[in-house]
């Protein structure tokens, strides 16, 4: 393995051991069998390693979208299907919850937290933006603006993402009707956007079924860490 592939894997071992402020850059260098200088030629500051991490969660997230644009399924299955992505991707991290607490909870990650949303952003737009052209080139939609309905779209999903806390934890397990509301606004506009009329984007059924796995993978913690 490279040195810089030593040096990453083991300053995410230590963050998700001790904590990214608990973890010196003299701890990373005993762990990867480097030199200080065999750091420092790969990396100016502890910094910049969290931040290679966190270009390798993205890389592996980019390969859940990797698979929708390469499958042969008709435009409409693609963009249902690319919430389906995320979901699973992010259903998938919750094993790793306190780990990833551990790695990102130090004074100023405001800073790469930001960044990460950015990044997000940025590639599902761009994602989005693919898969409505595609269905204008089919003759399947009519968008005249598909760069900028595709960034609408994408900041109404982290609403709707981030706000699914709100069911998550909700005390009698039921979803708050302020939450379901706006899940069927959210289908409503992306669907209307594409003069859909029966609903062929879903938001609500697979944003429901992704809040219910995470109840069922947090089971009697989801009470107890409100």
């Amino acid at each position: 393995m490279e040195l810089k592939d030593r040096i990453i894997n083991s300053a995410h071992e230590l963050f998700s051991e001790k904590g990214y402020d608990k973890t010196t850059v003299a701890d990373i260098i005993q762990k990867a069998g480097s030199s200080k200088g065999g750091f420092y030629h790969h990396f100016k500051s502890k910094e910049e390693v969290i931040e290679a991490i966190t270009r390798n969660y993205m890389h592996e997230f980019l390969l859940y979208y990797d698979e929708v644009l390469e499958s042969d399924s008709p435009v409409i299955d693609s963009i249902n299907e690319v919430l389906i992505k995320i979901t699973r991707y992010k259903l998938n991290q919750v094993k790793d919850w306190p780990k990833l607490s551990r790695i990102y909870s130090f004074s100023g990650n405001h800073i790469i937290i930001k960044k990460i949303a950015d990044d997000f952003e940025k590639v599902t737009t761009e994602l989005y933006a693919q898969l409505i052209q595609r269905g204008n080139k089919e003759g399947i939609f009519d968008v005249q603006y598909p760069n900028i309905l595709a960034g609408l779209w994408t900041r109404e999903l982290m609403r709707v993402l981030d706000r699914s806390r709100e069911a998550i934890f909700s005390e009698d397990n039921a979803i708050p009707w302020e939450y379901g509301e706006l899940l069927d606004f959210s289908e409503k506009l992306f669907n209307d956007t594409l003069g859909l009329k029966n609903n062929e984007i879903c938001i609500k059924a697979p944003i429901l079924a992704y809040v219910e796995g995470i109840r069922k993978q947090l089971g009697s913690q989801i009470h107890t860490s409100q």
